[in-house]
């Protein structure tokens, strides 16, 4: 079987709500039904399952007991919903642990003789559950799960057991509409206070039992093909940026992990730029051949401008705190001694307040009701597909040359304003300034950011359409038509990598820049002081030795044929 779930954790007092509320009464088939869980979890004492991506459990529940092997890693290919495959048998009422005998060969012989030999109870939950069947609409089921109770040890000779309190929402789809899950979330969200999470019980139990905090989670890299259409391929990469953002805000949550940050600030902007381009692509009829003209106006469109708006406050909460956070980062590598060109003691104490104050506003932030309305909003419109229309079934491939194209002309334009010197001729030599040779006067910081996310646009793009244009293998350098060589053929080269080089040339001086207004907001609350001084003299001279590079960087981009031009 494969089950599609979201979860929402609450507390308590929020539990007792729900269970009260009219909407649920008129939804239910049925009367609630009130069962005590009691699921134990085994493995062996290295986490040899957990390793393979599995985890075995028994649950007990009143006079019967079901063994059920499950996937920890979720499949579910929707937006902030977990999906993952499961198997279930029936086991003796009066029996204790699992039985080996029952599973299939490819999940027994993951293991050794010896490895199963040491399986045994590692942790367990004890919950006590209120489920109802709901019928948000004649065509769609939905299980409502109230789960209250606690994940605790079961090593033996544990000593103290260790529990972890469990108050949470379980959404589970039965058939019908995906969308479905989150418009219910929607509804028991407006009566009592929930939050989207991606965290499950066993998660808990595992970290309860190796000690180790939850820690950030990198991007799952996109899985388009040459025939993804464009309706495809936006669901997909929305679906990705969705789920990258909760399961970092979990992360972010539970442990405070502060790289948590740099993967949900690298989420949310892939999140905007996804809407931004659907916006565009909206607004567009496919013509004759490959051409598109301005389509109607699409009330979808508007719906899509509206979420990106709602997306503002933590876009820019992410942004701030990641900025202090680098700055930190950076002033821990510089050396403390007098006279040194870094900060003074009083500076890095009010630079690793100002880190942990935005680290904290972003967690506050996460916790509000208006943020988990947004996912939950955000997420239902993506799986609701109402945004799609024939436009939208054209070929990606066909489509994406003249979105990054279009994106391309906007970098290209955003460089020109910056009116940078164009780059010295081959073997004459530069030095970098406080500014840039043949410029009057630094480029203005707005101009510089615009530049920046422009380039990060088009940069994500192309990193989502990477996999419409299959990479080809080539030959080892040197070797000639017709011959063999044993070496055999080499992988190409990144076919990200010149867009790669100009996203880092464009970044490099708008974070310096971002740096030095951070330093100066830092010597203006504890005192101007030499050291202070001495670090915007570095940061500007970085900003300007960036910025000369830029003229030659990009003359060596725009000399590249891309891989979505050679691909058409």
């Amino acid at each position: 079987m494969r089950e599609v779930e979201v979860k929402l954790a609450t507390t308590p007092a929020a539990l007792e709500r729900l269970q009260a509320l009219p909407l649920l009464a008129r939804m239910a088939d049925g009367p609630a039904v009130h069962r005590h869980q009691v699921t134990t979890y085994y493995d062996t004492p290295d986490l040899a399952l957990a390793a393979r991506g599995l985890a075995l459990r028994v649950r007990r529940q009143g006079g019967r007991r079901v063994q059920t092997v499950k996937t920890w890693a979720s499949d579910a290919g929707t937006a902030a919903a977990a999906g993952r495959r499961e198997w279930e048998w029936e086991l003796p009422a009066d029996g204790d642990g699992p039985d080996r005998a029952l599973l299939p060969a490819a999940i027994a012989g993951l293991l050794s003789e010896a490895q199963w030999a040491e399986v045994a109870a590692r942790f367990a939950t004890d919950i006590h559950r209120t489920a109802l069947l709901l019928h948000p609409d004649p065509r769609t089921s939905v299980e409502l799960a109230l789960d209250q109770g606690e994940v605790r040890l079961s090593v033996p000779g544990a000593g103290d057991e260790t529990t972890w309190p469990v108050a949470e929402v379980e959404l589970e789809l039965k058939g019908g509409r995906v969308a479905a899950l989150f418009e219910v979330a929607a509804a028991l969200h407006h009566h009592a206070p929930l939050r989207l999470t991606t965290g499950s019980k066993a998660d808990a139990g595992l970290r309860l039992l190796t000690g180790k905090p939850a820690a950030a989670v990198p991007a799952h890299p996109a899985a388009l093909t040459p025939v993804t259409t464009v309706a495809e391929g936006f669901r997909h990469a929305t679906r990705q940026a969705v789920g990258h953002l909760l399961e970092n805000a979990t992360v972010l949550l539970e442990s405070g992990d502060a790289q948590a940050l740099r993967e949900m600030a690298a989420a949310s902007r892939r999140l905007d730029t996804a809407l931004r381009l659907l916006r565009v692509v909206i607004g567009l009829t496919p013509a004759a051949g490959l051409a598109w003209t301005k389509a109607a106006v699409n009330p979808h469109a508007d719906a899509a401008d509206a979420l990106r708006r709602r997306l503002i406050p933590l876009r820019t909460l992410l942004e701030t705190a990641r900025a202090w956070h680098r700055l930190a980062e950076r002033a821990a590598l510089l050396p403390d001694r007098k006279g040194a060109a870094g900060l003074s003691k009083r500076q890095r104490l009010v630079l690793d307040h100002a880190a942990t104050q935005g680290r904290r506003r972003v967690m506050k932030h996460l916790r509000g009701a208006g943020h988990t309305a947004l996912m939950l909003d955000l997420a239902a419109w993506i799986e609701g597909g109402g945004w799609a229309s024939p436009a939208l079934d054209q070929p990606l491939r066909t489509v994406a040359p003249h979105l990054l194209a279009d994106l391309q002309d906007k970098v290209a334009k955003a460089l020109a304003r910056l009116d940078l010197a164009p780059p010295p001729a081959p073997g004459a030599k530069s030095v970098a300034k406080s500014v840039v040779p043949g410029q009057k006067t630094p480029p203005d910081t707005d101009a510089l950011e615009r530049l920046r996310r422009r380039a990060q646009r088009l940069y994500e793009t192309a990193e989502v359409c990477r996999g419409l244009y299959p990479v080809t293998t080539a030959k080892p350098k040197g070797a000639k038509a017709g011959t063999k060589t044993s070496a055999g053929k080499r992988p190409a080269a990144d076919p990200l990598a010149p867009l790669t080089r100009l996203h880092a040339a464009v970044t490099a001086p708008a974070l310096a820049r971002q740096a030095a207004q951070l330093v100066a907001q830092l010597a203006k609350a504890t005192g101007p002081k030499a050291r202070s001084t001495r670090l915007l003299s570095r940061l500007a001279q970085e900003e300007a030795a960036a910025l000369a590079k830029l003229p030659t960087t990009w003359r060596g981009y725009s000399r590249r044929r891309m891989f979505w031009i050679v691909g058409r």
